[in-house]
């Protein structure tokens, strides 16, 4: 073995130092080894497989303790799947126990590769160098296919840099995914070229195992120019798949359902900012959907600005991702919204946009003008 590492920063709750740190050492073998530390008689693998306490520290309250554990890259496989269960995976299963920060090693990131666009390829594939960024949803589940080209076409009039499929949306048999993706992708290529506009069409390929590439391959196929997938429904693994394959060579948009399971406090769990920001931009994501705050969910603006920062901040050899917040996004809202988010993000706009009316274009346009004249 090498010896790289990378560390994982796990918050653990308990009464006293020394109990923190007996904490910390069930986390370091059973986040490994998951064996009687006892009964091993190989040196090597208690010195290179085994994680190791970097450091144990108090927080400010007392009432919890940051412990810092490395873990050698080759115990990841290099695999996504594995990678995270290193990360969290038994000991998730105990209580008291938070993953609240991921310092990775530079082959891990050579490995996951991160974005293939990212934050300014993004902007440079619809042309809005500047300006705060929209995209719009199609929706709601039981209109038809023809239904949801129309909505498509209406928001590339009204200048949407995006447009995507609920993630609610997929195969269901009064909306097949073969019969909404030809429409809608025909619908945005050629209202496109109506208007010059540059709108991107993501098709949402969440689907069971290897349907998941031949969905993102069919929708390549007609038309479709970005893909969306719900990670936590379909695996990170997938993410990073759909991500490398340089056939596909489309821009990711990752959707946080199901994720709130693992996120909302409790008593363990993984940061927000980890599970919609950092892990994400790793796999491949090159826009993060997450919930912003204000709206029918309970994040904070704290909350959705450390998931922002995570998308962005500078990282050796990552593209930064594209934050998306929705939920909660209104017209009203939006130069608040852009005060705390800042140009750099993707606003998704849902149920809002058809709070002005049935002229979808219009309404967009309003969208548009808005962040132009705030930008």
């Amino acid at each position: 073995m090498c010896n790289e590492r990378f560390v994982v920063t796990y918050q653990i709750e308990a009464p006293s130092y020394e109990e923190a740190k007996a904490v910390a050492w069930g986390v370091q073998v059973e986040q490994t080894i998951e064996f009687p530390y006892d009964f091993v008689t190989n040196e090597d693998i208690k010195r290179d497989i085994v994680g190791r306490l970097e450091s144990l520290e108090p927080t400010g309250d007392g009432k919890y303790y940051l412990a810092r554990i490395s873990y050698g890259v080759e115990c990841s496989a290099f695999e996504a799947t594995q990678f995270l269960n290193v990360v969290f995976g038994n000991s998730s299963l105990q209580p008291h126990i938070w993953v609240v920060d991921i310092d990775l090693a530079p082959s891990l990131i050579d490995c996951f590769k991160g974005p293939r666009f990212g934050l300014n390829g993004i902007r440079e594939l619809v042309k809005t160098p500047k300006r705060a960024m929209i995209q719009a949803v199609i929706k709601p589940m039981g209109i038809s296919p023809a239904q949801l080209a129309d909505m498509c076409k209406a928001y590339v009039q009204g200048g949407a840099d995006v447009i995507k499929d609920d993630h609610g949306i997929t195969n269901q048999p009064f909306c097949t995914f073969e019969e909404r993706i030809k429409r809608c992708a025909a619908a945005v290529a050629e209202t496109n070229a109506q208007t010059g506009q540059l709108t991107l069409y993501a098709a949402n390929v969440s689907a069971d195992g290897e349907a998941v590439l031949e969905r993102a391959h069919y929708a390549k196929a007609m038309g479709a120019t970005a893909l969306m997938v719900a990670p936590a429904l379909v695996g990170y693994g997938w993410l990073h798949r759909l991500a490398t394959d340089d056939e596909l060579g489309l821009p990711i948009i990752t959707h946080p359902a199901m994720m709130g399971g693992f996120v909302l406090p409790g008593i363990s769990g993984i940061a927000d900012y980890l599970w919609m920001g950092l892990l994400p931009r790793l796999f491949g994501s090159d826009m993060s959907i997450f919930v912003s705050y204000g709206g029918r969910f309970t994040f904070t603006a704290q909350q959705c600005q450390r998931i922002s920062a995570y998308c962005t901040n500078p990282i050796e050899g990552l593209k930064a991702t594209c934050p998306s917040p929705g939920g909660g996004v209104t017209e009203k809202r939006l130069p608040e919204l852009l005060d705390i988010y800042g140009p750099d993000t993707m606003f998704l706009v849902g149920g809002d946009m058809f709070r002005r009316g049935p002229d979808l274009a219009a309404n967009m346009k309003a969208f548009v003008e808005l962040l132009a004249q705030h930008s």
